[in-house]
Parts: C-alpha cells; structure tokens; sequence
C-alpha cells in the first residue's frame, strides 16, 4: 500500500447487529465484512482483530444525522469511546449512515437471499453503502 493511501473501516453500530465494510482511500470501491451480532459478543474485541488483520489506518463510524437525538446517538457515542480506548491512535469520525440500512434492505431484496442470510447481509452492506458513499463525496470535494 502506498504512504499515502489509507484503509478505512465503517462500522454500522446497532443493538442487535453492526456491519462492517472496508476500501482503500483514495479509492472508489468497497468491500463488505462480516455482520457482528453485537448483542452476543464483544463487538469491540471482534472489531481490533478486524483493525490488525485489515491494516485498518482510520475508522468511520456510521451517526444518523438526519434523526432527532435519542437514544441510539448516545450509544453510538458510547460505543465510539470505548473503540477509541481499545485502538489508541487510530482516528475515529462519524459520518452519515442516515437511511442506509433501508437502501441496504432494498438492494437485498433484488438478491433473493433467504430471509436469515439477508438479514445477517444487510447491516454489512448497509456500512459498505456508507462507505462508498464517504468515498464519492470526498473524490468530489
């Protein structure tokens, strides 16, 4: 990898499951991981592994900003602090995930996966949706 080219990580926090997706910045591609079932492991655990195997060099970490504050913002908030302890010098910034997880669900549904396969896709490829979309604006800018 060149200096100058950077691995980003996107994580779409949730509750129940968070996704994942990597690319290489600049670039214009991205990939999915793997969907987290942050309800049943440590998310936080799976996601340093995840930082040292891809070479991960700056974290972005999906925040719906077009929703009113509530709940779910101060968790994502939570959950950005303790990531930020466990992967010291990595930078960590929010970027919008407004709506991502309905576009996810509507590509998905063109794919005619079984609905627990989908489900397990969805948040991945709805971090992946969020990722690409980080990557036009800022080729753009």
């Amino acid at each position: 990898m060149a200096p100058e080219t950077q691995r980003l990580l996107c994580i779409d926090y949730g509750r129940k499951f968070t996704g994942l997706a990597v690319a290489d910045f600049p670039g214009i591609t991205a990939r999915s991981l793997e969907t987290l079932k942050t309800d049943r492991l440590d998310a936080i655990a799976a996601i340093t592994k995840i930082i040292a195997a891809e070479n991960v060099t700056r974290i972005l970490l999906g925040f719906p900003f077009s929703d009113t504050e509530g709940a779910i913002h101060d968790e994502i908030r939570a959950f950005r602090e303790k990531l930020a302890q466990a992967v010291g010098a990595i930078p960590i910034e929010f970027t919008d995930e407004s709506y991502s997880s309905l576009e996810a669900d509507a590509l998905l549904k063109e794919t005619g996966l079984g609905r627990r396969r989908k489900t397990r896709a969805q948040d991945s490829e709805a971090a992946k949706l969020v990722l690409l979309r980080y990557l036009r604006q800022e080729i753009h800018s």
